[in-house]
């Protein structure tokens, strides 16, 4: 009796298995990939270069595009999307009517699709709709290798890319999903410090164990405007890599302390006079550095010199009258 339970049961799920496969699958992630890989395919097969390269639209992408994130459910990856979507001050929340005419426009032919589209919940659709097109712009820009781009960004990439720029996609493909550590913790500031002045020095950082510890925590590093640490300024320093943006702010500390201690004689060390001297130091060096280059003091002084003309032609008026 029992086995015959046994095996009623497992016919029903199969049953109801083959007559609804696709709400089935609907909160894994294996939807979202198909739906993505149909993208791609019909963004392709609309572009010139596919067209010129002889390619079709029926050719499906060798396996699944996300494999790290096995069989996720939709619902995960939906919330991982929404926090780096606040990360990136992206955080929208389209109309589900503007969701849905935007998924129809994906995917109009495929009726199926679009009625499982339709029973997602709301920040499902989000995710499903925002990575679909986000596929369907690298598609059109890099038709030859969309599948391999898409298949190493995984979905955190993809939404990277959604949310900070389509530039993103190259440098995330070559540095590995390490790098959205980066866009993490350091947002797009630190993103321009990466690319900037880590990348450019990838083999000296890397051989002294800089580069590691920049992935692994780049908040030591620099700040969510992408200015460098002085952490970063001595480890990169350390590294044989001095940092352009750390002379300037050196330069501007040591002027700072030299005028400090020039106050500090007459007892008046106080922030506003710092900040005065610092403006003053500069003007003379600028004016010094103008001399330098052969240009007489008159004519520099020119510019400043009408208010005293104005004053001057005032009261030659008042003496006339």
């Amino acid at each position: 009796m029992s086995l015959c339970t046994s095996r009623g049961a497992f016919l029903g799920v199969c049953v109801v298995a083959l007559i609804l496969p696709a709400w089935a699958r609907a909160g894994s992630l294996s939807w979202l990939d198909e739906v993505v890989q149909e993208v791609v395919r019909d963004a392709k097969a609309g572009g010139r270069a596919a067209v010129r390269e002889g390619e079709g639209a029926g050719g499906r992408a060798a396996g699944r595009l996300f494999v790290r994130e096995a069989d996720e459910g939709l619902e995960i990856v939906a919330r991982r999307y929404d926090d780096l979507a606040r990360a990136g001050r992206k955080a929208e929340a389209p109309s589900e009517a503007l969701l849905q005419r935007r998924f129809t426009r994906l995917l109009r032919h495929d009726r199926e699709a679009l009625r499982t589209f339709s029973g997602l919940a709301p920040a499902e659709k989000r995710l499903v709709v925002e990575l679909g097109e986000t596929a369907e712009r690298l598609a059109a820009r890099y038709p030859s290798q969309a599948e391999p781009m898409i298949r190493k960004l995984g979905t955190e990439g993809l939404s990277a890319v959604r949310v900070f720029g389509d530039d993103l996609a190259e440098v995330l493909v070559e540095e590995g999903p390490q790098s959205l550590n980066v866009l993490r913790k350091t947002g797009r500031g630190g993103w321009t410090f990466f690319t900037r002045e880590v990348l450019p020095h990838k083999k000296k950082l890397l051989a002294a164990g800089v580069l590691a510890a920049f992935l692994a925590d780049p908040d030591k590093f620099v700040d969510y405007a992408g200015r460098a640490t002085e952490y970063a300024v001595r480890e990169f320093a350390r590294a044989g890599v001095p940092l352009a943006e750390a002379v300037a702010g050196g330069a501007a500390r040591g002027l700072e302390s030299s005028v400090a201690r020039a106050l500090d004689r007459y007892g008046l060390n106080f922030a506003a006079f710092r900040y005065l001297g610092m403006v003053v130091a500069g003007l003379v060096a600028f004016v010094a550095g103008l001399v330098v280059l052969g240009l007489p003091v008159r004519w520099m002084l020119r510019p400043f010199a009408w208010p005293l003309r104005i004053l001057k032609r005032k009261r030659q008026t008042v003496k006339a009258v």
